[in-house]
């Protein structure tokens, strides 16, 4: 089992091999931020300090990404899509949503 941090509440949890992010958060009440949690809204996107500790990006999450103008280098992650490979400790950090979603949500409202 992998440990992952939430930060900035400083949450630690034990994470399961291949549980998504959005679920570990959840199920361990740690407030995160989702929309359709399908890969479409890009609400729930974090940024990961070890991306080895996860499973490759799929295309959606990719091309979702590259929408929101984000990094696609694997740093930033959308919680409803990555996964925990299990080996690996990280430190997903959540204050990175607002900036992310209200640039997208300033960028829609032209």
């Amino acid at each position: 089992m992998s440990v992952i941090k939430f930060i900035p509440s400083n949450h630690v949890i034990d994470a399961i091999v291949d549980m998504k992010l959005l679920v570990a958060a959840r199920k361990n009440k740690i407030p995160i931020r989702f929309g359709c949690a399908a890969c479409s809204c890009g609400i729930c996107v974090i940024t990961v300090s070890e991306p080895s500790a996860l499973r490759p990006m799929t295309a959606d999450e990719e091309a979702l990404l590259r929408k929101l103008q984000v990094s696609v280098a694997g740093d930033v992650r959308l919680a409803c899509q990555a996964r925990m490979t299990g080996a690996v400790d990280a430190t997903v950090d959540l204050s990175f949503l607002p900036d992310v979603v209200s640039n997208n949500d300033d960028d829609n409202a032209h």
